[in-house]
């Protein structure tokens, strides 16, 4: 996991990536029955760039999603529960 960190920081667009997050347009969300299909949000217990408190907004921005929380996660759950987060994206496109 370490050589994928190192490489994003060395990465040109890593900057702009950030400028966008940060300086950014706000997520406007999609107001209940507006989706055409499905919605599922995947929220690591112990993310601490997206903090687990902040999924309440996030849910309130989306009213029809599905809230998936990965329980020994970071922000980062295709690392830290790849079969989890596979079989999360899989049950959520079929």
């Amino acid at each position: 996991m370490l050589p994928d960190v190192r490489g994003l920081a060395d990465s040109p667009a890593t900057g702009a990536a950030m400028d966008a997050l940060t300086k950014g347009p706000t997520q406007q969300g999609a107001p209940a029955g507006t989706v055409p299909g499905r919605v599922t949000i995947g929220w690591g217990r112990r993310d601490l760039v997206t903090v687990p408190r902040q999924a309440a907004r996030a849910m309130e921005l989306f009213p029809d999603a599905v809230l998936h929380w990965f329980e020994r996660c970071g922000h980062f759950p295709q690392w830290d529960a790849p079969h989890e987060a596979t079989r999360l994206i899989l049950d959520s496109t079929d």
